[in-house]
């Protein structure tokens, strides 16, 4: 029996950063495609459903996604669902979005999407030369990713993104910024660090008690953002993710970022740590907000996490 034709499918956000300020990229990718290959460019969840069904039947065996974090979360979320029960084809990250954070924990390749996708096609076409790795995911509900944040890390992105444009630039300027609030109790670390209020309940029976959290956060990838590195357990086990409870006071954190940039865990007394495949998160009233992937959304007073499906990523 032989292997199917090679065939690349790629998914241009039209919404992405990269490609608002670059209406030229689609004809370069396109350039850089056969006949046998597929692209669409893509606006809305519709438009990605039609895409993933158009692509499951022409056969595509590479799925390239140019975008950032939010794009790769909602395009793989929605392949997926069209896909099941068969698993998607092997995916490369093509970036192209305002956070590529994904992308870079899970050593796929830099550079611009086009020169990234003419490296990758010849090694496509003649079936030799592709690393790739196994990737768990998060779900929630019917959406999956590679991080989750409640707290500081959803009030960092929201900082982030009404700062202007987003770059990787600004993004450092608001974590200066708030380093140097956190140390001196100043206004913008209040509005950046509200802590959320909630306990955490898991499959065997472990509980996280109620308390003030700074963060509730977890990843399948160790990168958070600025080469930070806090899920180190995040390879431990499949189909897992790696969730960590940080109650110290935000001064207390901001001591401990070069230890987290350096990829070494937080010293005793700031956090609960634990590598699981389901956690139910309980808010004490209102509603919590929370980032998956670089997207912010909110939930009324619980959220469950579970491990999603597991990705072959092209490192």
């Amino acid at each position: 029996m032989t292997s199917p034709r090679p065939r690349i499918g790629v998914v241009l956000n039209a919404n992405a950063g990269r490609t608002r300020r670059d209406p030229g990229l689609a004809d370069r990718l396109r350039a850089k495609l056969t006949d046998d290959d597929l692209l669409v460019s893509t606006r809305s969840p519709d438009e990605l459903s039609d895409a993933a069904e158009r692509f499951r039947a022409h056969g595509v065996t590479l799925l390239a996604v140019v975008g950032g974090d939010g794009s790769a979360s909602v395009t793989l979320s929605t392949f997926a669902r069209v896909y099941a029960p068969d698993a998607l084809p092997p995916v490369a990250l093509l970036r192209g979005g305002t956070m590529n954070t994904v992308a870079n924990g899970c050593g796929a390749p830099r550079g611009n999407p086009a020169a990234l996708l003419a490296s990758l096609a010849p090694r496509v076409r003649s079936g030799n030369g592709l690393h790739t790795s196994q990737r768990s995911t998060i779900r929630i509900g019917d959406r999956f990713g590679f991080l989750f944040g409640t707290g500081v890390v959803e009030g960092f992105l929201h900082a982030y993104y009404a700062n202007g444009t987003p770059t990787p630039l600004s993004a450092a300027g608001v974590l200066a910024r708030g380093v140097a609030s956190a140390l001196v109790g100043g206004p913008l670390v209040r509005r950046i660090a509200s802590p959320c209020r909630a306990s955490v309940d898991f499959a065997d029976g472990a509980h996280w008690p109620l308390q003030d959290y700074l963060t509730i956060a977890a990843g399948t990838v160790d990168q958070i953002g600025l080469g930070f590195r806090p899920f180190l357990r995040c390879d431990e086990r499949p189909e897992s993710f790696h969730l960590l409870g940080i109650y110290a006071p935000v001064a207390a954190l901001a001591r401990e970022l070069p230890r987290i940039r350096l990829a070494r865990p937080m010293r005793p007394g700031h956090a609960l740590d634990r590598v699981t495949d389901r956690a139910v998160i309980r808010f004490e009233g209102g509603v919590a907000r929370y980032m998956l992937d670089g997207e912010i959304f909110e939930t009324p007073g619980e959220l469950t996490l579970t491990a999603g499906p597991t990705i072959t990523l092209v490192r």
